[in-house]
């Protein structure tokens, strides 16, 4: 298993206003695709990574809730959002997601089989390509509200990513941290490093995340993804549109609260150069 960011799943209850509000902010959205089982997405192209903007869009497509089910992608997500908006889960790259549900299970995570899926993508030029996905799940009882899964994509690269998705107005390159709030920090920062991913998500309670990141409105979950650091090539490009949107400035950062961006706060850096 990879400790490299596939995507973030980030669920919201109006898919346009949403893709809107990312497009305010200087970011290219791909196209709206649907899913087969009752949720549909918009991307955010990134340098190997993207965001996925998430919201049900056919509920009567999702299944009941049933705890004697397998777990369903659709369903916790579309549960999620009974809850709030925000970021319910962070998915990792996978090259083989058999052998990383594996590794899940020796890290003590309860994992189901792996779901396999397959849909349709848009390129920019219009044409339809065929999109196959083979998802690993990582249920941990302290994360309820921010699961991990890998994502082993099962097509060619060159049918999802392409350099005019990838071409953002703010100069955003790739996404270097995931920030989680929750009232038993310390168990769950264990659970991440058994997995290696201690650099990559960063645990904290809710005082000592906004110790760091002084938002106002206080909207930061006790069980969940709080957010992610976005680094850019130039803050310049992204200054004017971040602050438009309520964000702080602090040292190095830009933080846009929770409060404007559908329950998830946005760390905002440069990158350094090479």
């Amino acid at each position: 298993m990879t400790q490299k960011i596939d995507h973030l799943v980030l669920c919201v209850k109006d898919l346009d206003l949403a893709c809107e509000r990312y497009r305010q902010l200087g970011f290219t959205v791909t196209p709206r695709a649907l899913h087969p089982f009752g949720t549909g997405n918009a991307l955010v192209q990134l340098d190997g990574m993207y965001l996925e903007i998430l919201a049900v869009v056919d509920p009567d497509k999702i299944g009941p809730d049933d705890i004697d089910l397998p777990f369903s992608f659709a369903v916790y997500n579309r549960n999620f959002l009974r809850l709030r908006e925000g970021m319910s889960m962070l998915a990792l790259q996978s090259d083989d997601a058999q052998a990383d549900r594996v590794a899940f299970i020796e890290a003590g995570a309860g994992v189901p089989d792996v779901f396999d899926f397959e849909r349709k993508g848009q390129t920019p030029g219009d044409s339809e390509v065929d999109l196959g996905f083979s998802l690993a799940f990582a249920n941990h009882p302290l994360l309820r509200h921010a699961v991990c899964f890998v994502c082993q994509h099962r097509h060619p690269a060159e049918n999802f990513y392409f350099p005019e998705y990838q071409n953002h107005a703010n100069s955003a390159v790739i996404i270097d941290r995931v920030f989680l709030t929750h009232w038993a920090a310390e168990a769950v920062e264990e659970f991440f490093a058994s997995m290696s991913l201690g650099a990559l998500v960063d645990v904290k309670h809710q005082d000592e995340l906004l110790a760091s990141y002084p938002i106002a409105g206080k909207m930061l979950p006790d069980d969940g993804f709080a957010g992610f650091r976005l680094l850019v090539r130039d803050m310049g490009t992204i200054r004017d549109a971040a602050l438009s949107l309520g964000a702080i400035e602090s040292g190095d950062n830009l933080i846009i609260p929770p409060s404007r961006m559908f329950g998830v706060m946005i760390v905002i850096r440069q990158q350094k150069a090479a």
